[in-house]
C-alpha cells in the first residue's frame, strides 16, 4: 500500500513558499495570484468558456495542487460567474488536482495568511484536510467540488479510468519546472491528457520547454507559444482538435455498457428505502438539481437497521485486503466531512472522540499487530497497551488493543429523520406507507402500481437493504439478511467516564444525551425476525463482560450492567460475503446466464467478450452491513456522479470492486449457473 510523503516547505526572503525537495518555488515571487490568473485562467479563456458552456458542469484538471492557490482563484471566479449568471446552464465546477507531496494543515494555513480574500475557502478546506493515503479525496464547497488525488501522478491518472474519458474541459499544467521535476513531465502524462480531454479541451502551462511542447504535439494537441507572466518570456497554450478521434472505452466486460451511458436528461429519480443510504444518495442528487422522490414502505422513517439510537463510524481496517482497506479509509474520511457539513443544518447527536479496538483474544491481537505494520498515521491507527487504552477509554480494561482517532459515534435515527426533513427543504418528496413492488420498464421509465394508481420515474434506485431481494431484477445479488439486536441501557456513575466507542466482539458507546448507552449487537444470519429477545440482550452484556473486564467481576465497571433497565432495537442488516458493499447499475443475471454460457472458454481462448447485460436506468446501493454510517456518504456520492455523468471521487480499481456484477461473474467463471 502506497504511503504519503508530506511536503518539506520553507519560505524565501519574499515569503514565497519553496519546496526544499525540488528547490523550486510554488508560485511567482512577483505576484502568485496574478500569475495564476494570467497563466491558467486567462490561458484557458475560462470566463469565455463558462459563458458558452452548454452542459451543467465544467471539469478542470491540474497536475500539481501545491498550496491550492490555483483552486482558490478559480473557485472565487466561479462563484462570481454564478452570481452574475444565475440562470446559466452551467451550475457546477469540478476541480481535479494531483499532489504527490501534500502540505499539512498548518502549512496551508500559513501560506494563505497572505491571501485573506480566500479565507472562507481555506477555512473550510483545512477543517477537513487530513491526507491519509494515496488516491482521491473529495471536498465540497457548495456547487464547487474539489477532488485531490494524493500520490504519484503516473499511478493516479490511469485510475481516472473510462468514466473520465473525453470529459475534461481544460488542464492546468502546473508542477515544479521540467528541469526540477522531470518525473512528472512525461509522455504518459500527455497521452492520458489527450484521452481524457474533450474535443476542443484546452491546456495552459507556465513552461515553454521544448520537450514539453513536442510531447504535447506528439500525442495530438495543437500547441502555441504565448507571452509569459511577468519577466518570463514565453508560456504554452493549446487544445485538443475538435475533430480529434474520440477515445474508446476499455472497460472490463463485466461492467455493463449503460454504466458509461449517462442519463443527463433524466431528472426524475425515485429511491426505494427509508434509511441512511437513501439520505446520502438523495442529498447528492438534489445538489445536482435532480427531482427526487423517496418511497418508504413504513409509516415512519428509519424503522430498520438505521433506527438505532447510536452507531459507530470508523474505517474498517484489516490485515489481509489492501483494496478493501483503501475503500474504507476513503469512506470514513468522507463520511466525517459530510456529517460535519450536515450538522451545520440539522441537529444530529454525535461525538467524534475516536474508537478503541480491544485485543480481546490472541487472534485479534495478532491482527492488530499486522495492521500496525502498515504504518498508518497515528490519528488513524495507534497500537496501545492496556494502560494506554484505558486512558483513551476513560475506564480500566484488562488488555491492550488499538485506537482509531478518525472515528466516533452518531445517532443514525436522528441522521435519517432530521436529515430527510432538511432534504425536504431542498426539494425532496417523501412518500410513506408505500410498497414499491412488481416494477416494469415501459416507455423508458420504471413503473409500478400502488392502490390502483400507476407510478413512473425515469430512474429507480433500490436502497432498501435486505428487502432488495424481493425484486426479481435483483436475482443475481448474493445479499443475505443478518438479524442484530442492540441493547440500550441507562448509564451509571462509572459508565459516564466512558470517553469513546469500544469495540471487541461487540461494542459499547459513550453516554448519549438521553443518559443511555448502546451495547451490541447480536448477529444471526439469514434471520429476518424482529421480536425482542431477552437471551440476545444477555449475550450482549456477557460479551462485554468476558472481553473487557479489567478487575474481578464484583469490582468491574461491567458487573453492574446486568442490573440496569434496558430497551432493545432489532434491525435487519444486509450483508455480502466479500465484505464490500455494492453500488451501480443492476445486473441482469438471467440474461447473463445465456450471454456468458461459455465465458470460461472465451477467456481461455482470449476471444472478444461483450459487455454485460443489465437493467438500464435501474441502480442499487446494497450490502452495507454494519458499516452504513461509514460507507453510505461515499456510495451515495458515487452513484449520483455515475447517474449524472460527472467525476467520480474514487479510483477505478476500487470502483470495479464495488460493482454489483462482481459476484455473479465469479460464479459464471466457476461454471455455476
Amino acid at each position: 500500500m502506497s504511503k504519503l510523503t508530506f511536503a518539506s516547505l520553507d519560505f524565501n526572503a519574499t515569503q514565497t513558499p519553496v519546496s526544499t525537495a525540488f528547490d523550486d518555488i510554488y508560485f511567482s515571487t512577483q505576484d502568485g495570484l496574478a500569475e495564476s490568473e494570467y497563466v491558467f485562467l486567462q490561458g484557458n479563456n475560462l470566463w469565455q468558456k463558462w459563458q458558452h458552456h452548454s452542459t451543467s458542469h465544467f471539469v478542470i484538471a491540474e497536475t500539481g495542487f501545491g498550496t491550492g492557490l490555483n483552486f482558490f482563484t478559480v473557485a472565487q471566479h466561479f462563484q462570481q460567474f454564478r452570481q452574475e449568471n444565475p440562470n446559466h446552464t452551467l451550475k457546477r465546477l469540478y476541480f481535479i488536482s494531483f499532489e504527490k507531496y501534500p502540505l499539512n494543515t498548518e502549512q496551508l494555513k500559513q501560506v494563505h495568511t497572505y491571501f485573506p480574500q480566500f479565507a472562507k475557502f481555506v477555512e473550510k478546506l483545512t477543517a477537513h484536510w487530513r491526507p491519509l493515503q494515496t488516491g482521491c479525496q473529495r471536498y465540497h464547497f457548495d456547487q464547487i467540488y474539489l477532488d485531490v488525488w494524493f500520490g504519484d501522478l503516473s499511478e493516479n491518472l490511469p485510475q481516472l479510468g473510462d468514466h473520465y474519458r473525453n470529459s475534461i474541459d481544460c488542464w492546468f499544467l502546473d508542477g515544479f519546472s521540467p528541469d526540477k521535476n522531470p518525473e512528472m513531465w512525461q509522455d504518459n502524462l500527455y497521452r492520458q491528457m489527450f484521452r481524457l480531454s474533450k474535443s476542443g479541451g484546452s491546456f495552459a502551462t507556465f513552461t515553454a520547454a521544448s520537450r514539453v511542447r513536442k510531447g504535447l504535439q506528439a500525442v495530438g494537441f495543437t500547441v502555441k507559444k504565448c507571452k509569459g507572466f511577468g519577466k518570463k518570456r514565453e508560456m504554452l497554450q493549446g487544445e485538443k482538435p475538435v475533430d480529434a478521434r474520440i477515445a474508446e472505452a476499455n472497460a472490463p466486460y463485466f461492467l455493463p455498457d449503460c454504466a458509461y451511458k449517462h442519463h443527463h436528461k433524466h431528472d426524475d429519480i425515485a429511491i426505494v428505502g427509508g434509511g441512511v443510504a437513501s439520505v446520502y444518495v438523495a442529498w447528492s442528487l438534489l445538489m445536482r438539481g435532480k427531482k427526487v422522490t423517496l418511497y418508504c414502505q413504513d409509516g415512519q422513517l428509519a424503522q430498520n437497521a438505521s433506527g438505532n439510537a447510536q452507531g459507530a463510524i470508523y474505517p474498517q481496517l484489516s490485515d489481509d485486503d489492501e483494496r478493501n482497506i483503501r475503500f474504507y479509509v476513503h469512506a470514513a474520511d468522507y463520511a466525517l466531512q459530510r456529517i460535519t457539513d450536515l450538522t451545520q443544518a440539522v441537529d444530529i447527536e454525535h461525538n467524534f472522540a475516536g474508537v478503541a479496538l480491544s485485543a480481546y483474544n490472541e487472534k485479534t491481537a495478532k491482527k492488530l499487530d499486522k495492521i500496525a505494520q502498515q504504518s498508518w498515521h497515528p490519528n488513524l491507527f495507534q497500537r496501545c497497551n492496556a494502560t494506554e487504552l484505558s486512558q483513551k477509554i476513560g475506564l480500566p480494561v484488562e488488555k491492550g488493543g488499538a485506537f482509531i482517532g478518525l472515528g466516533g459515534w452518531l445517532s443514525p435515527k436522528q441522521l435519517v429523520e432530521n436529515g430527510l426533513t432538511y432534504l425536504e427543504t431542498l426539494g425532496l418528496t417523501i412518500v410513506k406507507n408505500h410498497q414499491v413492488a412488481d416494477i416494469h420498464f415501459r416507455n423508458h421509465q420504471w413503473q409500478w402500481q400502488h392502490k390502483g394508481k400507476t407510478f413512473a420515474h425515469d430512474i429507480l434506485i433500490l436502497a432498501n437493504g435486505y428487502q432488495l431481494k424481493a425484486f426479481p431484477q435483483a436475482e443475481g445479488i448474493p445479499l443475505y439478511p443478518v438479524r442484530g439486536q442492540v441493547s440500550q441501557i441507562t448509564t451509571t456513575e462509572q459508565l459516564q467516564h466512558l470517553r469513546c466507542v469500544v469495540c471487541y466482539d461487540g461494542y459499547i458507546t459513550p453516554v448519549s444525551a438521553s443518559n443511555t448507552h448502546c451495547i451490541g449487537a447480536s448477529h444471526i444470519r439469514d434471520n429476518t425476525e424482529t421480536d425482542i429477545r431477552l437471551e440476545e440482550h444477555q449475550q450482549n452484556i456477557a460479551k462485554l463482560q468476558q472481553n473487557i473486564t479489567a478487575c474481578p467481576m464484583d469490582k468491574s465497571w461491567t458487573a453492574e450492567l446486568e442490573q440496569q433497565h434496558f430497551q432493545s432495537k432489532v434491525g435487519i442488516r444486509a450483508a455480502l460475503r466479500d465484505r464490500l458493499p455494492m453500488v451501480g447499475v443492476m445486473p441482469n443475471s438471467t440474461a447473463q446466464k445465456q450471454q456468458y454460457a461459455n465465458l470460461y472458454n472465451q477467456r481461455r481462448r482470449q476471444e472478444p467478450i461483450a459487455q454485460a447485460h443489465s437493467f438500464e436506468q435501474l441502480y442499487l446501493i446494497a450490502g452495507l452491513g454494519s458499516r452504513g454510517l461509514t460507507t453510505a456518504p461515499l456510495l451515495g456520492e458515487i452513484l449520483a456522479a455515475q447517474i449524472c455523468g460527472e467525476p467520480i471521487p474514487l479510483s477505478e480499481d476500487i470502483l470495479h470492486a464495488l460493482s454489483p456484477n462482481r459476484t455473479w461473474i465469479r460464479q459464471l467463471l466457476k461454471g455455476r449457473q
